[in-house]
């Protein structure tokens, strides 16, 4: 039972990842002003007008050097990793954070911290090794 939630677990922060951080495409075809084709993956459908021969709002065709088809891509960022952070600090700062962090935590210890090796006693010592191995400190 463990295994299958930490299977569902898994699964789920797969795909929150990979969700959080797609990003996608979208591609507009306008002919005229007006969305002719709309694309999500891949080119959008083009409107099959050549350049120059355009039909006004009264269905008359027109002749112009200007087309009137455009193509228009806008990028959707899905990203939650490109956020502004909350707190904006400078290198200055930083350092005085983490170097107090680490300050506080490595040399002022809590009283009440758990002791792993409460009821752990060594073996006893019977053996010398500094007159065994010959090893002096001069």
């Amino acid at each position: 039972m463990k295994k299958f939630f930490s299977n569902i677990a898994v699964f789920f922060l797969i795909a929150l990842v990979l969700f959080s951080s797609v990003s996608f495409t979208v591609e507009k075809h306008l002919c005229g002003g007006h969305v002719f084709s709309e694309s999500f993956f891949g080119n959008a459908e083009k409107c099959g007008m050549d350049e120059g021969k355009c039909e006004l709002a009264s269905n008359i065709p027109s002749y112009s050097k200007k087309t009137c088809c455009e193509e228009e891509i806008q990028l959707k960022n899905g990203s939650i990793f490109e956020k502004e952070p909350i707190l904006k600090l400078n290198n200055q700062q930083q350092n005085f954070i983490v170097f107090n962090l680490i300050d506080a935590v490595l040399f002022y210890p809590k009283e009440n911290r758990a002791i792993h090796f409460k009821n752990y006693f060594p073996p006893p010592n019977t053996h010398d090794f500094n007159i065994l191995y010959q090893v002096f400190r001069i």
